[in-house]
C-alpha cells in the first residue's frame, strides 16, 4: 500500500480503506503534504471528525479546507444561479438534490470557476467514496478534471444503496480513478484486541466471496438465540466491560423496543432529521387547547419511557402518585399562554419520576431544549425551535451514551468498546446490502465482539462490489 507521499504524488486515484484502517489519519497527511488541499465528506460528523484530526496533527488550518460535498456545491451553484439553477434553500426532494449535483458541474465549466479551483487547491481528497451516488460521482470526475483528486472508500461498506449509491468499484469508480491500493493495518484494534481485528479483516474477506462465517471460531462470545429480545446477549458479562458499548440491529422500530426493554440500559439514539421530534413540534404548533397539547406531550412521553409495571403484591410508590397527581394539575396548564412553560414543567418532572426510565434520552434532550427556545421567545413556534436545535447537532455532532442500541446506518464510522449484535440472523433478511451491513456491525467493535444467532454458521449472498 502506498503511503501518505506516494499517494499525494499520485493524480486521480482511489484507495481502499477497510473499516479501523487509518482511513482519517491518512487523508490529513496527505492533506498536509501540498500548498492546499480541499477534503469533501457526506456529513457534518465527518466534517467535525476530518479537522479534528488534522488539528491533533498539527496541520495548520489554512492549509486544508473540509467541507460537506453538499455545502461545498451548494456554494458554487448559488453564486452562478443563472447556469446552475438551485432551488431555494436546502434541497428536499430526490430531484432537487439532483439539480444541485447537475448545477454545480455546469458552474464547474465555466472557465473563470475553474481558474479559481485551480489556483486554490493542488489536490482533492474525498472521502468516503462508496457513499457518493450516480450524481456526486460525475462531480467528482469533472473536479477530477480541474485538479487531481483522490477517493477514499470502502465497497463493503456501502450500505446505502437504497438511496441510490449503487456505483460499481471495479466497473465503474476504477474507470475514472484507477486503484492505488488498499489500506492493510488495522489500528482501530492495536492495543485493545488485535485478534478481533484480525478475524474482523477475515470475515470481510469471507463476506466479499459469500462463504459461510463460523460465529464460534474466532475471539467473539456467541450466544445460540434466536431471540433479539434475549436479555442475556445485551447484560450477561456487562459488569466486566468497561468503556462505550452498542447493541447494533437494522430496525429502526426494533431498535426503539430493544432499549425500553432494557429499561434505559442502552438508549437509543435518532436520525439526524429527528422526525419524532418534528412530530411532536408539529402537534403542539397545530394545538392551542390544553387537550390537543396534552396529546402532544403524553404520546412523546409514551415514546421515550418504560413505566414499570407493578407486581400484584408489590405496594404502589407515594413518591411516584404524588408526582403523578402534580404533573396532572401541570397539565391543565397547558392550553394558552403559560402552555410551554407548564410543558417544560413536564419534561423536568418525567425524567424524576421513580417508576420512569428514559429510553430514549437524545430526543426528550432536544424536546426539552427546543421547548426552552420557544420560552424565552428565541423562536416562533415549536417545529422553529426543533429544527433549530437539531441543526446544532447536525454541526458539532451528537453526544453519544456509554451504551446506544441502534442501526448499523446510524452507527457507520463510530466505534465501541464492546459491540452486542442480538439475533444475528435477522441481517439475513435484509433485502439489500445484507452482508455490508452486517460488515459495518461487526467492524464497529475494538475489545469484544458478542453475536447472537440460531446457528453458529451464518451466509450471507456475495454482495455487489
Amino acid at each position: 500500500m502506498p503511503d501518505a507521499l506516494d499517494i499525494f504524488r499520485l493524480g486521480n486515484a482511489a484507495v481502499v480503506a477497510p473499516a479501523g484502517h487509518g482511513k482519517t489519519e491518512v487523508i490529513a497527511n496527505v492533506a498536509a503534504l501540498g500548498r492546499r488541499a480541499l477534503v469533501l465528506t457526506h456529513t457534518h460528523a465527518g466534517v467535525h471528525a476530518i479537522r479534528s484530526r488534522i488539528k491533533r496533527l498539527g496541520i495548520p488550518q489554512h492549509a486544508v479546507a473540509v467541507d460537506t460535498i453538499a455545502g461545498w456545491c451548494m456554494r458554487y451553484t448559488h453564486a452562478f444561479p443563472g447556469i446552475a439553477k438551485p432551488c431555494e434553500g436546502m434541497p428536499r426532494s430526490n430531484s432537487e438534490w439532483e439539480q444541485l449535483y447537475r448545477g454545480a458541474i455546469l458552474a464547474l465549466g465555466i472557465s473563470a470557476v475553474r481558474d479559481v479551483i485551480a489556483s486554490s487547491y493542488d489536490r482533492v481528497l474525498i472521502d468516503e467514496y462508496q457513499d457518493c451516488n450516480g450524481g456526486q460521482h460525475q462531480l467528482a470526475i469533472a473536479i477530477s478534471a480541474i485538479v487531481p483528486t483522490v477517493v477514499f472508500g470502502d465497497p463493503m461498506q456501502g450500505i446505502f444503496e437504497f438511496a441510490g449509491a449503487t456505483l460499481s468499484w471495479e466497473g465503474g469508480i476504477h474507470n475514472h480513478f484507477p486503484l492505488a491500493g488498499t489500506l492493510e493495518t488495522p489500528h482501530r484494534w492495536a492495543g485493545k484486541n488485535p485478534e478481533l481485528g484480525v478475524w474482523i479483516a477475515q470475515t470481510r474477506q469471507k463476506l466479499m466471496a459469500g462463504e459461510p462465517i463460523d460465529l464460534a471460531d474466532g475471539p467473539i462470545a456467541y450466544r445460540q438465540s434466536d431471540d433479539a429480545f434475549d436479555m442475556g446477549t445485551f447484560f450477561d458479562g456487562i459488569d466486566d466491560r468497561e468503556g462505550t458499548q452498542a447493541a447494533i440491529h437494522c430496525n429502526k422500530a426494533i431498535c426503539y423496543r430493544l432499549a425500553q426493554a432494557t429499561r434505559g440500559g442502552f438508549q437509543a439514539i435518532e436520525e439526524m432529521a429527528a422526525g419524532r421530534l418534528q412530530e411532536f413540534a408539529t402537534a403542539w404548533d397545530a394545538s392551542s387547547d390544553m387537550h390537543g397539547r396534552f396529546a402532544a406531550v403524553n404520546n412523546i412521553m409514551g415514546d421515550c419511557f418504560h413505566i414499570k409495571q407493578l407486581a400484584d403484591d408489590e405496594p404502589d410508590d407515594p413518591d411516584d402518585i404524588a408526582m403523578g397527581q402534580e404533573m396532572t394539575a401541570i397539565s391543565a396548564e397547558l392550553g394558552g399562554d403559560l402552555g410551554v412553560t407548564a410543558a417544560r414543567r413536564l419534561f423536568a418532572m418525567a425524567k424524576e419520576r421513580p417508576s420512569w426510565r428514559l429510553f430514549r434520552r437524545e430526543i426528550w434532550r432536544d424536546g426539552e431544549k427546543a421547548i426552552a427556545e420557544l420560552e424565552a421567545g428565541r423562536a416562533a413556534s415549536m417545529s422553529e425551535a426543533a429544527g433549530s436545535i437539531r441543526q446544532r447537532v447536525a454541526n458539532s455532532g451528537r453526544r453519544m451514551p456509554l451504551r446506544t442500541v441502534s442501526t448499523p446506518l446510524l452507527l457507520k464510522g463510530l466505534e465501541f468498546d464492546h459491540v452486542v449484535i442480538p439475533n444475528a440472523g435477522h441481517f439475513q433478511r435484509e433485502r439489500l446490502a445484507s452482508a455490508k451491513l452486517f460488515y459495518v456491525a461487526i467492524s464497529r467493535a475494538t475489545s469484544t465482539l458478542t453475536i447472537s444467532a440460531a446457528d453458529r454458521i451464518i451466509v450471507f449472498p456475495k454482495p455487489t462490489i
